[in-house]
Order: C-alpha cells, then structure tokens, then sequence
C-alpha cells in the first residue's frame, strides 16, 4: 500500500443536513486518513454532532465565518505542520467510496507535472453526472474524453481547464511551489481559479479521473446563488481577470476592458465604471499581488 501522509480538510458551515454522512464515508477510506474540520461559527447543531459522533476527527471552530478559502488554508498549515504529502479538500456536502484517494494517489505516480487529482462527481442518487461537473467537460477543455468515452477507451486521467475544489486530492509539494494554497484576495468563490491560474502559470496539471467518483449533494440547490452573490458576482470578477498571473498583464487588462464594454453594452454603467477604473485606483495592488506569486519571489 502507498504510504503517503493524506490530510483530509473539510470546511463545514450550518452543514447539519450533510456533514454526518460525509465524515462516516470518507471514515471508510482504505488509503489511511488524517482528517481535520475547520468548522466556520455554525448555529445548527454541526459541531455537537462532530464531538459527540466523531472523535478522530480534528475540530477547528472558529467564532466567525472566515470564508472557504482561509478556513482551507487553516487546514493546510496544520496539515504542512504534520509533514503531509497530500491534501485533500472535500466539501461538507459531499458522499465519498472507499477507494476514491487511493485511486486518485495512483496517477500522481504516473505523471510528475499533475498537482491536483479530482474524482469525477455524481449527482446526488448517482445516476448522472454532476450538472455543473459535466459543464466543465468539452473538446477544448478536456482533450480527447469524450472520444474516448464514447469509444469506450478511457484513460487513466484527462487534464481539465477547471473543476471546482469540491473533491481535490493536491500534492503538497505543488501548494509550495505556487506559493501556498488559497488567495487572501478570494473570501468565498474565485479562489479555486486564481489557485488554478497559478498551477497553469507553473505549468502543472489539474486531472480527473474516470471511475472514481464522488457524489456532490446538490441538486435541490439547482445552482442558484445568494442574492447577494449575484450582486458580488462583478467584483469577483475583476480580482479573477486581474490577479490571474497565467495571463499577462496587459492581456488581462484587453480582456477586463472587454467585460466592461459588455456591460455598458446591456446598459450596468455603474458596473462598466467599476471594471474600468479598478486596475486604475489599484494598479499598485494588482502588480503586488501579481509579483508575490511570480517564480523568483516563490522559489
């Protein structure tokens, strides 16, 4: 068996109606686990039911809720502070099998350039593909699966342009070459891409990985997002196009000028004046933050 030091991080907030079945599944693991639940201020009975029900489990309670990506990197630390090979970030609503890290550990054995490995992930009852999971699957972002799928001559993994960080096994040695793990730019959504814009940028791989799986619990969602998040959704936006070190910056400047002429275009001014003036009020900011993650300032 490989003998790899897996930290398993999860991220829990008011996650009653998942959290229980998540940490007895991921228990079952045949590849040996550390894992550790940074749980982010729940109020509806999350952390009793972890310290009555599951003692093996590392409990980390903060007081307030500080966002997906710094409660991951509290994880991390704690995990890099442990000599861990591998991390591997799982979401609270999430069903896992037994052989999903060992499986995934296998094709990092294979291919030195992969930093992260993802099970592909289920629909809640199983019968399908992930709604959002299967978006990220095309010809242009994932070379050559769906000929092969449909021919029936599968891979033993497939590099993608994306998939979100609900199931990613991450090799520790990759996370310290790009500079650590999750952007204190991201509080909650973005900082799974800007993290993957860095892995492009050091030529790495993100992977998926036919047969193995993960179920991601979603689906009564249908996707929807907070009110609040829609009205984020253009500052978010921006912090992605500019901070994304793979894309040069006066390419990323073409590329932000061009979202705001759409939005002038259907008639958001507010949001065009947003998106135009931001890399001009924070210029020094953006190439700070740029250059913070550049080869020389990591390596």
């Amino acid at each position: 068996m490989n003998q790899s030091k897996v930290f398993c991080i999860i991220v829990t907030y008011n996650g009653m109606k998942w959290i229980e079945n998540c940490l007895r599944t991921i228990e079952g693991s045949s590849h040996p686990l550390e894992v550790i639940v940074i749980d982010n201020g729940s109020n509806d009975g999350t952390i009793e039911l972890i310290e009555k029900q599951f003692q093996n489990v590392k409990l980390i309670k903060s007081e307030r809720n500080l966002g997906f990506g710094a409660a991951n990197n509290l994880g991390y630390k704690i995990a890099l502070e442990n000599n861990a090979d591998y991390i591997y970030l799982l979401n609270q609503d999430t069903l896992s099998y037994p052989d999903t890290i060992s499986k995934l550990i296998d094709v990092f054995e294979i291919d030195g350039s992969i930093a992260i490995a993802s099970p592909f992930h289920l629909n809640d009852d199983g019968s399908k593909l992930d709604k959002k999971f299967e978006e990220y699957i095309s010809a242009n972002t994932c070379h050559e699966f769906i000929s092969d799928s449909s021919l029936d001559q599968l891979k033993q993994y497939y590099p993608i342009g994306f998939v979100n960080a609900a199931a990613w096994l991450i090799k520790v040695s990759a996370i310290k070459q790009l500079g650590g793990l999750f952007s204190s730019a991201f509080y909650h959504y973005g900082e799974d891409s800007n993290f993957l814009s860095r892995m492009h940028y050091y030529k790495k791989k993100c992977v998926i990985v036919p047969r193995v799986f993960v179920h991601h619990l979603r689906e009564d969602r249908k996707g929807k997002m907070s009110a609040a998040f829609e009205k984020q959704k253009l500052t978010l936006k921006k912090v992605q196009i500019m901070t994304n070190i793979h894309t040069p910056y006066k390419k990323a400047l073409k590329i932000l000028y061009k979202y705001a002429g759409q939005q002038l275009f259907y008639g958001n001014i507010r949001g065009a004046f947003e998106l135009f003036t931001y890399p001009i009020i924070y210029k020094s900011q953006i190439l700070k933050y740029r250059n913070s993650y550049t080869t020389e300032n990591i390596l």
